[in-house]
């Protein structure tokens, strides 16, 4: 079991982490994102195409860290879909969507 003071520090990294990605979704230009989900594309997976190698090491490096303090990508994307209304109507009519774009980010931080 793990402590009051670990869980809410667990808590709090997980939203940071959220604002971060959400952030950086918005800054992406991605702002039509019911247009792309209607379209059967993966926002996550646009938006990691449209990153730079470097970028794409920084997310990794910064997920993984996530991982390690016990942090899953999808308590991150639940707080990312939390965070933003457009996400939250498009997850809750598309169950298959959240895991798709889920497995999206797993196989992402797999990669080498």
């Amino acid at each position: 079991m793990t402590s009051f003071t670990q869980r809410t520090a667990r808590h709090f990294v997980v939203i940071k982490a959220a604002r971060q990605l959400r952030g950086e979704l918005e800054k992406a230009g991605l702002d039509n994102l019911r247009a792309i989900a209607d379209a059967g594309k993966s926002i996550i997976g646009i938006y990691l195409k449209g990153c730079s190698p470097e970028e794409k090491k920084r997310f990794r490096r910064d997920t993984n860290i996530l991982v390690k303090l016990g942090v899953t990508p999808e308590m991150v994307l639940d707080a990312v879909i939390g965070q933003s209304e457009v996400l939250t109507s498009i997850m809750e009519k598309r169950a298959d969507y959240k895991k798709s774009e889920l497995r999206n980010l797993e196989a992402f931080l797999k990669e080498s």
